[in-house]
């Protein structure tokens, strides 16, 4: 199933609500793998930090909820990459440890 800007809007901003935190504590971003992304290349851990990808229609579609996210509620990108799916997460601080970037 893929989604609509408007709606991977609503469910991220949903998700920024739902488990609070400032817009720049979380992180966006775009790819094709977004498992790849979010775990290899950001090391997110899928049992502590929170996440969330959805696939849009097109690369052009993830493209503008990728700046609306970053450009009118400034959350800081992850990467500039490409492709038709979004990614979104927030760190929660454990555990800390080697390949974890962004902790702080």
């Amino acid at each position: 199933m893929v989604f609509s800007p408007q709606q991977v809007k609503f469910e991220f901003l949903s998700y920024i609500k739902e488990f609070g935190g400032k817009p720049a504590e979380w992180r966006v971003g775009c790819a094709n793998d977004p498992t790849q992304a979010l775990f290899a290349r950001h090391a997110v851990d899928a049992d502590y930090d929170i996440w969330l990808w959805k696939p849009t229609l097109s690369p052009a579609a993830a493209r503008i909820v990728f700046r609306y996210l970053t450009e009118q509620l400034h959350v800081p990108a992850a990467d500039e990459g490409t492709g038709r799916c979004l990614f979104l997460f927030k760190r929660t601080g454990e555990p800390e440890g080697p390949g974890r970037p962004g902790l702080a």
